[in-house]
């Protein structure tokens, strides 16, 4: 199936936590379900996440424009376009990216999809646990803080 630049709208989420971030979700319209495909665009200021790791779910980032900082267990890094970042499943990098630049910053994410994941946020000691549809998330002691389904 053939998707077309402007075929996927975009998702624009602004908070304060977060900044704004625009997403356009090219796999889901082209139907593919055992991976995500997104280019998101990080507006000046705006991150991706909390800092974060997953055991079963791999994450490709492949930088498209603009200067984006990747923030990892080890410190930050500064990619720039054709520069891409590999998260493993199962390694304990915690990571997210910010635009700390004046200008937009776009990126291609690509991440499996999986039924069972345990995500954890180190910074925050929480950890996300997702089982088919329903999630919760857990604070250090185990107490669980919130919960839902998909």
């Amino acid at each position: 199936m053939i998707v077309r630049k402007d075929e996927p709208a975009v998702e624009r989420e602004s908070s304060e936590a977060f900044g704004t971030v625009d997403t356009k979700r090219y796999s889901d319209a082209g139907g593919i379900t055992q991976y995500g495909g997104y280019v998101q665009t990080l507006q000046p200021g705006a991150r991706s996440s909390d800092r974060h790791w997953h055991e079963e779910e791999d994450e490709f980032l492949y930088v498209l424009s603009g200067e984006l900082t990747v923030t990892e267990n080890d410190g930050e890094k500064i990619l720039r376009p054709g520069d891409a970042a590999c998260w493993p499943a199962g390694v304990p990098n915690a990571h997210h990216v910010s635009n700390r630049s004046n200008a937009p910053c776009s990126y291609l994410i690509v991440g499996t999809r999986v039924t069972h994941d345990v995500c954890h946020y180190p910074d925050l000691g929480r950890t996300l646990y997702t089982e088919g549809d329903v999630w919760r998330i857990e604070d250090a002691d185990g107490q669980v803080i919130k919960s839902g389904r998909v």
